[in-house]
């Protein structure tokens, strides 16, 4: 059993890795999204609508949940899906100049999602979110400029971490996801025999027992610190993102052992501090 959760927590680097490698090797594709803001590109305002934003959704979510609109939550769920990977797919085929660029995009969006709805299973799970957490990184990494993004994730950090610690929103909402089979986490089994389809709620398997039988972690733990690594490469350069990825692997590594204490943990105030971290680490030296 230790080696089983010893093999899914480096699974669970495995994949903040990766994926925020594949955003910094797809940054050629997504430069139609370069400031594409123009003159707001530098606008902290920005970054406040933005936190705004996710605020009201995340609140119109748990509205529906706690109103028992199962069908409602799950369309609201699977269009964000569709919409995330549609725009993250469409500069992809844009760059290599396929005509019908954003109606295939589109139709490979829908695609997958369909999957996702006739198998959610964890590793549809992973899937999915990876390509929506480096899609979504990359356009807004490469459309925000530095203080925008900066305030951005320490506005969503202490966000997330008030979320979990004091309203305990954030733990009901994980909670929906999971006992609905919705794609908003990624999922690393932790034991072999798991499977997301017949997941219970984290409330639940924490009054039956101690025992872990997956690692879950949110789309946005990932998108989020992406988006300060794509946009350091993009203002400093590759070896910036690089740096900034590795102080946000540095601070997953603190996130990991607090997440073995048992309770949930927000993951944006030590992720995003680790990718800021980073970031002026190479600046210091560079």
């Amino acid at each position: 059993m230790v080696k089983e959760e010893t093999l899914a927590q480096l699974n669970m680097f495995m994949i903040f890795i990766v994926a925020n490698l594949l955003a910094l090797v797809l940054m050629p594709a997504y430069m139609i999204y370069e400031g594409s803001m123009g003159s707001e590109e530098n606008n902290p305002w920005i970054a406040v609508f933005y936190v705004l934003y996710i605020i009201g959704i995340t609140a119109v979510i748990l509205f529906v949940a706690k109103k028992n609109k199962i069908g409602l939550l799950k369309g609201i769920f699977y269009f964000a899906v569709v919409w995330s990977m549609w725009y993250a797919l469409f500069p992809i085929f844009y760059y290599f100049s396929i005509p019908a660029s954003d109606l295939i995009s589109l139709i490979l969006a829908i695609l997958i999602t369909v999957l996702v709805i006739k198998n959610p299973e964890w590793y549809m799970m992973n899937i999915t979110g990876t390509l929506m957490a480096v899609g979504i990184a990359l356009i807004v990494g490469m459309s925000f400029g530095l203080v925008p993004i900066i305030l951005f994730l320490a506005l969503l950090a202490i966000y997330d971490a008030i979320s979990v610690y004091k309203t305990k929103h954030m733990v009901t909402l994980a909670d929906n996801v999971i006992e609905h089979n919705l794609p908003a986490l990624f999922v690393v089994p932790a034991k072999s025999d798991y499977t997301y389809k017949n997941a219970e709620g984290i409330k639940k398997k924490v009054q039956k027992t101690k025992e872990r039988d997956a690692y879950y972690m949110g789309f946005g733990d990932v998108m989020i610190p992406g988006i300060m690594v794509v946009g350091a490469a993009r203002m400093f350069g590759l070896t910036a993102g690089i740096f900034t990825l590795v102080g946000a692997v540095c601070s997953m590594t603190l996130l990991n052992i607090m997440v073995n204490s048992g309770k949930p943990q927000p993951g944006l105030p030590y992720l995003n501090a680790g990718s800021l971290a980073g970031l002026l680490v190479y600046l210091l030296l560079f």
